[in-house]
Parts: C-alpha cells; structure tokens; sequence
C-alpha cells in the first residue's frame, strides 16, 4: 500500500514550516507542474484562506446578511426655493426671509438628512470584501472551479463580484486612502451584527496568514491546503527534495525558483559546492539529448526499425497538432526529477553529478521503468564544455556520475558498489 499524502507531509511538515517561514523555500515549483501559473508563496496563503470554512460560509451567506448594512445621518440646514428635501424650519424660514425679501413666499429653510457611509463598520467590512475580490480576481479563481478542492467555487467568486462591483450600497463605501488600523478591526470585532463582526475577524486573520503571524493557521496550510492542492506524485517529490536537504545540507542557501531556473537549494562542504535542482536538466553546463545525426549511420537492422519509430512518431505528432518541428531533431532527450552537481570551487567544474528519479510506486514492474530511465540519465548525460562529450564512464570528462532511485515502500535487498543507488521511503537516512 503506497504511502498516503497525509504520511508524507507529516514526515517533511516541519522542514518546510522553517523554509517557508523563514523565507527560504517555496513549494511553487512542485505547484508549477499543474499548471496553477501561482507566482509567488502569498498567492498560495491567499488561496488557502478563501478555502477556510468559515470564509466560504461568510461568502455565501453574504447577499443575505449585506441587508444588515447600516449608514449613519446627520442634520444639515439648507436653503432653498421651492424645492424643500427635509423638514421646515420656520423660524429659520422667517428670518432668511426678513433678511433678504420677506414678501418671497417660495424661500424656504429645510433640515437635510444626509445619509453618511462612511461609517468605521462600513470601512472594515468594505475592506474585507476588497481583500476577497481581489483574491478572486487577482488570483483569477475562476480557473479552479473545475477542480475538487474548490467546491462551490462558481457560487463564491460571483458573490463575491456581484457584492463589491454591484452593490449600490458598497459603491457608496468610499475608502481611498482610509488606513483600516488594527484598532477599528478590534473595535468592529465587537459589533453585534455578524455582517460586521465576523467581516472584521476574518480580516483579522487574512492579516495573520498573509503576514506569517498565526504559525497554526500556517500549519493548516500544509495540512490541508497544500495535500488538496497538489497531486500524490508532487509531493512525493517535494518529500525526496526536503529529505535530501535534512540529510545532507548545512547552512543551505534557498532559492524561490522563478521559472528561469529550478534550482532549489545549494550548500557548501569543505571544497566543494552542491547546488540541487527539481524536474530541470540542471546548469547549462549539462546535456540531456542525443539528436538524429548521432545515431543515424548506425549499421545494424534493430537500430535502424528503432530509429523509423521515433522518426515517424515526430512525424505524425506534426500532423496531429499542425505544428513542424514538434518534437525537433531528437532522437532522445531527458529530465530527471533531481539533479545534484557537485563542484569545485577552487576550478568551478562539476566533479560528481547524481541524478534522481522519484516513482511513487509500490509496484515492482514500475519501479523497474524507473530503474530503466534513471539509466538512461546517466549512460546518456554530456557536458556542454566538452563539445558534448558523454560523461558516464569517460575518463576524460574528470566527472563522476551516480544514479538514485526513489520509491514508496517496497521490499528490495540492498546495492553494493553498483553506479545507482536506491532509496525508499523507509530508508533513516539518505546518503549522498
């Protein structure tokens, strides 16, 4: 039985409680790989507070509770001619009248109620609504309403628009350049209508997870948000990356990867320098592809079959999406899951590179493929500097090449002096 998602972050939950906290580590690469298009580690604490209960609930109970809104008045003396907006003052009215022409029968002094929105409760609750709109459309949280994690999502997001950019009375709200203090959200916090009181609160709270004050809601995160998010072989990812780091690095430097490179961390020992890197090919020091012009003039019949099949898979995947060149002129190229370059730091070439591959398996049948393609890696690996020079095995690349197999739970005896490695996940410690 594989191990569950649950299992796996409450093995890794604090590692990445002090990365995150602390800045150093973001789960946005691992994120990245569905597609989210989440560009920084706020989006995500943004995301998880809209899927808290009890903002779901304020959400939807919303259109009803807004009839609760409240707006205060005051009392102006206008003057005015024939057209009276209040109740006369006739003593007010005689005298403007005796001052100016006491025979004008259509003078009149009139008290104006004037209705005033701008009220402290009507501030934060504007303020509130403004924080979840511009989640829902900052954010845009449209896209999620296909997935589970999102239920009611269609409901909440058309609230939410219809509320802050429909509402007559919430247009009335005005405020720019108002600085909604933390004492007008206690105070407001107090205020017997659940419009105001919870809207407040919750802000409260938005204020504590954005700004990593509540650690337990940060907790939450990843106990719940986090597992709902991301998908099973994601994490079992992002579970091999933390133990690598937990095992082995010292003083790491992170890195919140940004799309140009997937470098997750780097540390030094001694003379060497290790730098890590998730689901990329590594620095540009390093080659994962063998192209058509390689292996072309090979002279063997299995060969030969072999390279009509990958030639016309390119071929009828052009004709399938009507774009050329799909696939380009590759007869085979790679990415593995973790790369670990080793370098020295007194000359800056890589010394040792190993290569990680992650199957979140139980299955022995694809726990082999994994074997297989974390082979591939490493008998197929070049060095650019070199004019592509394989590297595995090459006495003249000065590099050494190590493999790593990462799987679930299964029963497999132990490797000696073999060139990979293999890890599960009851393994106590990984060695590099």
């Amino acid at each position: 039985m594989k191990t569950s998602k649950e299992v796996l972050l409450e093995s890794i939950k604090e590692d990445l409680l002090v990365y995150l906290k602390s800045g150093k580590l973001s789960p946005l690469p691992f994120l990245n790989e569905l597609n989210l298009n989440i560009n920084k580690v706020e989006d995500l604490l943004k995301i998880h507070f809209l899927l808290m209960d009890e903002v779901k609930d304020y959400i939807l109970n919303l259109p009803m509770m807004i009839r609760e809104l409240k707006v205060s008045t005051n009392l102006t003396k206008e003057i005015s001619y024939n057209k009276i907006r209040g109740s006369i003052d006739w003593k007010e009215t005689i005298r403007q009248r005796l001052n100016t022409n006491y025979k004008d029968k259509t003078l009149f002094s009139y008290n104006k109620r004037n209705k005033l929105y701008n009220t402290k409760e009507n501030v934060v609750l504007k303020k509130f609504i403004e924080v979840l709109y511009d989640i829902v459309i900052g954010l845009n949280m449209d896209r999620f309403t296909g997935y589970d994690w999102y239920v009611e999502g269609e409901k909440i997001n058309k609230i939410v628009k219809e509320i802050y950019e429909k509402n007559v009375y919430m247009s009335r709200i005005n405020i720019e350049g108002i600085n909604v203090t933390d004492r007008m959200i206690e105070d407001v916090a107090k205020n017997r209508s659940k419009l105001y009181s919870d809207a407040a609160k919750l802000l409260r709270k938005y204020r504590q997870i954005i700004n990593f004050i509540d650690y337990e809601e940060i907790k939450k995160l990843f106990e719940k948000t986090f597992i709902e998010i991301a998908d099973e072989n994601t994490l079992f990812e992002l579970y091999w990356v933390v133990r690598i780091l937990r095992d082995n690095a010292c003083n790491e430097k992170m890195y919140i990867v940004d799309g140009t490179n997937n470098k997750i961390a780097s540390w030094e020992d001694g003379n060497l320098l290790y730098n890590i890197y998730h689901n990329s090919t590594g620095s540009d020091n390093l080659i994962f592809k063998i192209g058509f012009e390689e292996v072309e003039n090979i002279e063997n019949e299995y060969f030969r079959r072999m390279m009509a099949v990958v030639k016309k898979t390119h071929e009828i995947a052009d004709k399938l999406f009507e774009d050329k060149g799909t696939l380009g002129n590759i007869f085979w190229s790679g990415r593995p899951d973790i790369i670990i370059e080793i370098i020295d730091k007194n000359t800056g070439r890589i010394v040792k590179v190993i290569l990680g591959e992650v199957k979140y398996t139980t299955d022995r049948e694809y726990m082999i493929q994994g074997l297989k393609e974390l082979l591939e890696y490493v008998y197929y690996i070049k060095e650019k500097s070199i004019k592509g020079m394989y590297v595995f095995d090459n006495p003249q690349s000065g590099i050494e090449v190590e493999g790593i197999l990462f799987v679930d739970n299964i029963d497999f005896k132990p490797l000696h002096n073999e060139i990979v490695k293999v890890y599960g996940t009851d393994t106590k410690e990984i060695l590099l």
